[in-house]
């Protein structure tokens, strides 16, 4: 958390608090003073965090009027002693706590349907005390030289750590990540992953007595450990998954042990979901998870507002976003760089490519974990993992993209 509000020039903790006292909604802030109109937050944590070595700079920064005696301490060591203050364990947390990579086999590719193939990898070392796969679990990978050295994000289906299994979909517009995986990694081919992580996990038992899942296609890779999970807990739950066709389905075999639990809705059959029911039949303590194509979210969207269901009772994930545009720039003031993002770019990879490092976790517009500050420009927003307010500054490198050129606050 701390790297990421930093990444975003969102550390308030750095704002002292001079006077104690209590605010509420619809107060009104107003700024009092700017003493130091020159050295805005996000200046001061470049010098922080990035450019460390600039004595001149810290120099100044050590007389500066109203800095924190706790920051005004840092840049006192650097200038008299030469001590710089490892960051690692604040804004990473210790070692445990980093994102590690590990290779892993593939060792078993199976045909689930026409355009879905599950990929099964098992580690290459050994893994003590295997991590079971959690509701919600993506992991990433690098699709390695022959892909163009890509990562992507996947859920997992079923596994745990040690041995663990994907469902990728053929996508006819794939970037590189699924046309490498069906069409160029074969049985032996190792690839090196993350460590998993849940982005999409179910609510506590507390917070609702009733799970609704609604998967479209491709989309039910993300709630069969969720639903595996809630029927050994013998939680209530539903799972509709929609398709075109029967032979549509995927992982059939985790379907069927899923029993009564799961409604197929056929659209050949005349058996589409009924949406508008679904939610009728809903309480406030139920909670609806989607996965699917955009349709298929705003179809259930739309269907809440229309009925009065708590928007903060659904939650969502989009399996395909768009990441294609028109090509545009960003330029980057703190560092006087100015990159261009092709057609078929995203600008998650153009800033990696750059040598930025941006954290990322699902790669689809569902987590926010990837957003970055905008300071000027016009955002063509996609993905579902900023709130409106938050638009107005930031953008999803991984799906958004920007309008002729855009000024990041990076």
């Amino acid at each position: 958390m701390a790297l990421r509000a930093q990444n975003n020039n969102m550390t308030g903790w750095h704002h002292r608090v001079l006077v104690p006292g209590f605010i509420q909604p619809g107060d009104e802030m107003r700024l009092v003073e700017r003493i130091n109109p020159e050295w805005y937050l996000s200046r001061v944590q470049h010098y922080m965090y990035v450019e460390r070595e600039n004595m001149e700079i810290m120099k100044e920064l050590l007389e500066l009027e109203g800095l924190g005696e706790e920051t005004r301490d840092i840049f006192r060591l650097r200038v008299q002693k030469g001590i710089y203050r490892d960051e690692n364990d604040r804004l990473i947390g210790k070692e445990r706590h980093l994102l590690k990579w590990s290779k892993y086999k593939l060792v078993g590719k199976k045909k689930e349907t026409e355009s879905i193939t599950s990929f099964t990898f098992t580690a290459v070392e050994t893994v003590d005390n295997p991590v079971k796969v959690m509701p919600g679990a993506h992991i990433r990978v690098k699709l390695g030289p022959k892909s163009g050295n890509l990562v992507r994000a996947y859920s997992v289906v079923e596994g745990n750590s040690k041995t663990f299994t994907l469902g990728i979909e053929h996508d006819a517009n794939s970037r590189g990540g699924s046309k490498f995986m069906h069409e160029r990694l074969d049985l032996g081919d190792e690839l090196v992953f993350s460590s998993m992580a849940s982005d999409f996990p179910l609510r506590e038992s507390g917070e609702c007595d009733e799970h609704i899942l609604i998967a479209g296609g491709v989309g039910i890779t993300a709630f069969l450990a969720s639903a595996r999970l809630l029927k050994e807990q013998r939680q209530k739950f539903k799972l509709y998954y929609a398709m075109n066709r029967e032979d549509d389905g995927a992982f059939k075999n985790i379907i069927d042990m899923l029993g009564e639990n799961v409604e197929l809705c056929v659209s050949e059959r005349g058996t589409r979901i009924d949406i508008a029911k679904v939610l009728n039949k809903a309480t406030d303590k139920t909670h609806i998870y989607i996965c699917g194509p955009d349709r298929l979210l705003n179809a259930v969207r739309e269907a809440g507002k229309s009925i009065g269901f708590p928007e903060t009772n659904i939650s969502s994930e989009a399996f395909a976003v768009s990441m294609s545009g028109d090509p545009f720039t960003v330029e980057i003031e703190s560092e006087g760089k100015e990159l261009q993002v092709k057609e078929e770019e995203s600008l998650l990879d153009v800033l990696r490519s750059a040598g930025f490092d941006v954290a990322s976790s699902c790669e689809v517009g569902n987590c926010g974990t990837c957003r970055i500050g905008v300071r000027k420009g016009r955002v063509e927003h996609r993905g579902t993992g900023l709130l409106e307010d938050e638009k107005k500054g930031m953008m999803l490198s991984c799906v958004s993209r920007g309008v002729g050129t855009l000024v990041l606050d990076f």
